[in-house]
């Protein structure tokens, strides 16, 4: 692609935060000593790559053997998912504010960011003991990404500048990632989710196992059998990459996974991880059924679902009888329980006062979040308009990017209905035929309605009273509406819904990583028209269906008014995905801050980084509390995989 390519490299070599012990010998968990007695393994030093991956434990040289007890309650088991980093070749370290090695042992990039080397160490083997080599990646790539018969789309690093990358093979363990434009921070892109678990691309399939099933290498006529073979934990025969595999699976019930043996990673004294032999996660959707196994004992390990702050009191009373301990690790919440209403409402008169700024910061001054932060978060929270979470890397690496994140969090916070009243006075939404409740300008009645997740926790639905009080008492009538998750996610594809809320915003650790929440670029959030006019550019449906209604197209999208707030945001997003220069691309995020100060806010928080319960049994070690963790924690986005970033492969039973 580029002459001189190799000599144009400017290297990012990161290396891990451990190395491994002078002299130091391999040395295994005695379950898989056993098998290599018995002729079903190799020997310990033939399982790992020459250069292991080696993580330091934050206590010290753990123990072999136990099972971890979990709860989970969901289906798809996401919790388990995020429990470990697995297909990823590179992993978020302090929080995220570090990127460091994975399957990778170094990575570098060119000058301008278009060229990324990465370096996978030889020797990673897959748990049915295959070599995994660059070639899982390009059949991932090739087989899958780019071939019509399958719909695996492109992840959005996969492309930049409106074009795909190439996935260039060196040789069997080296990989280039090559882009017509630069593509800044790849590294901490593919360090988000732990990839292949619950979220984010698959980036590596198992070649080998998964072509017997692709009809571009066997009989099989269609894709049909491959795709439900894809699925890693219903398929237990999947060979895997991560700490531990899934050797039984009951839908609705329970997921036991067990050691992988050929885990490519040691701790600094040689004895491959996991220190744990197995890990059972059992499922109940009800929350006081989790919340009884915890305090009477069953439970070893808990992070999600998540447990409420006012639970802590119950949990601190039976420490002793459940023989755990309760941790607080920051959330890292940029919101806390978060209110959008809908930028591209079908009503157009809501629509004209749902983009009117003024509307949005009477909402926002209407809210009492001292009383949420007191009644949910017992006053352990940060009040705030609503922002990316402020562990965001652009907050702490200028002095503009600290300023900008506390003008942005106090912008619209302040309690202060009075002035909510004569901002909603001054853009005509008054009450005209003296009923008590404030109309739209043109007299017709208005109602907000807030959309409720049928299934939403008791955080949630607390903070929607309040925020209805809070409302009712400026004058606007507010109705909390329970809807089911699918169908809460079919009025945001179509942009039907009134006022959502939502999870939350936190997101980061760097706001290009998933800039959802600051532009519109995708149907996901507070504008989903414009963010899906964005999100089809460069695609075969640009351009297109212009002469149908803007909820007829597929998707439905719309184009932001020229010189609008959104188009501008989108504006600067093509910029800043793109600049090479730290400090330059952090200032282009934060112009799109400023925008959401000066003409926001577009989404209304609460309370941020609240702190967030975890649960371990006292005899589980190499567990961090929250002195020990690099931010105190960043547990909610899930794009920062917790708490498979504490390197769980460490914990181990005393």
């Amino acid at each position: 692609m580029r002459k001189l390519l190799i000599s144009l490299l400017c290297v990012t070599l990161v290396l891990g935060a451990a190395s491994l012990a002078h002299g130091a010998t391999y040395r295994e968990a005695p379950m898989l000593a056993a098998k290599v007695a018995a002729g079903e393994l190799p020997p310990v030093d033939e399982r790992l790559p020459k250069n292991p991956l080696v993580l330091e434990p934050i206590e010290g040289i753990g123990k072999y053997g136990g099972t971890l007890r979990a709860m989970e309650n969901n289906d798809q088991f996401p919790q388990s998912r995020m429990f470990m980093y697995g297909f990823s070749l590179v992993r978020f370290a302090d929080d995220g504010q570090k990127v460091v090695p994975g399957l990778a042992y170094k990575w570098e990039h060119n000058e301008d960011k278009t060229v990324w080397t990465f370096y996978l160490r030889e020797g990673i083997r897959w748990s049915d003991g295959h070599p995994f080599t660059v070639d899982d990646i390009l059949f991932w790539w090739n087989d899958m990404v780019l071939h019509p018969g399958i719909a695996e789309p492109a992840p959005d690093w996969g492309q930049a500048g409106g074009q795909l990358a190439e996935l260039v093979k060196i040789d069997d363990y080296t990989i280039q990632f090559r882009y017509a434009v630069p593509n800044p921070i790849l590294d901490a892109r593919l360090a988000t989710w732990p990839n292949g678990h619950e979220q984010g691309a698959r980036l590596i399939v198992p070649a080998h196992y998964m072509k017997q099933f692709h009809p571009d290498y066997s009989d099989y006529p269609n894709f049909e059998v491959f795709e439900e073979k894809l699925d890693w934990y219903a398929n237990v025969e999947y060979p895997v990459l991560t700490a531990w595999r899934p050797v039984e699976y009951r839908p609705g019930e329970r997921l036991v996974l067990e050691r992988n043996p050929y885990y490519y990673a040691v701790d600094p004294e040689g004895n491959q991880l996991p220190y744990i032999d197995r890990i059972e996660w059992r499922i109940s959707r009800d929350i006081e059924v989790i919340k009884n196994e915890i305090i009477t004992g069953n439970v070893d390990f808990h992070l999600r679902p998540y447990l409420d702050l006012r639970d802590l009191q119950l949990l601190r009373q039976n420490e002793g009888r459940g023989n755990y301990r309760v941790m607080m690790w920051d959330s890292g919440s940029g919101s806390g329980p978060l209110y959008y209403p809908n930028h591209n409402h079908p009503d157009p008169e809501k629509q004209a006062i749902y983009q009117n700024p003024k509307f949005r910061q009477a909402l926002s001054h209407a809210i009492n979040r001292e009383r949420i932060n007191r009644q949910i978060y017992f006053g352990l929270g940060e009040i705030t308009t609503g922002t990316l979470s402020r562990k965001a890397i652009e907050y702490s690496r200028t002095e503009r990017g600290r300023q900008l994140f506390e003008a942005w969090r106090d912008s619209y916070s302040a309690y202060d209905p009075e002035k909510a009243k004569a901002l909603l006075d001054e853009i005509g939404v008054v009450d005209r035929d003296g009923d008590g409740w404030r109309d739209l300008p043109s007299g017709a009645p208005l109602t907000l309605r807030i959309e409720q997740d049928a299934l939403a926790g008791k955080e949630s639905v607390d903070s929607n009273q309040f925020v209805k009080e809070d409302w009712e008492a400026i004058g606007l009538r507010t109705v909390i509406n329970p809807v089911e998750g699918t169908q809460i996610q079919s009025m945001q594809r179509t942009a039907t819904f009134d006022i959502r809320n939502s999870w939350e915003i936190g997101d980061g650790p760097d706001h290009v990583v998933f800039p959802n929440w600051l532009v519109p670029i995708g149907w996901e959030r507070w504008a989903p028209l414009y963010g899906n006019w964005y999100a089809v550019k460069g695609t075969a449906a640009e351009g297109t269906e212009l002469d149908k209604d803007p909820r007829d197209r597929t998707p439905p999208r719309e184009e932001p008014p020229a010189g609008s707030a959104y188009a501008r945001l989108q504006e600067i997003y093509d910029q800043f995905k793109v600049e090479p220069d730290d400090i330059k691309r952090d200032n282009l995020v934060l112009d799109a801050v400023q925008i959401h100060i000066d003409e926001g806010p577009f989404m209304i928080g609460t309370v941020g980084n609240y702190p967030r319960l975890v649960v371990a049994k006292n005899n589980l070690r190499n567990v961090p509390d929250r002195d020990q963790l690099a931010t105190g924690g960043f547990v909610n986005p899930w794009i920062v995989p917790f708490p498979a970033i504490t390197n769980t492969e460490l914990y181990y039973f005393e």
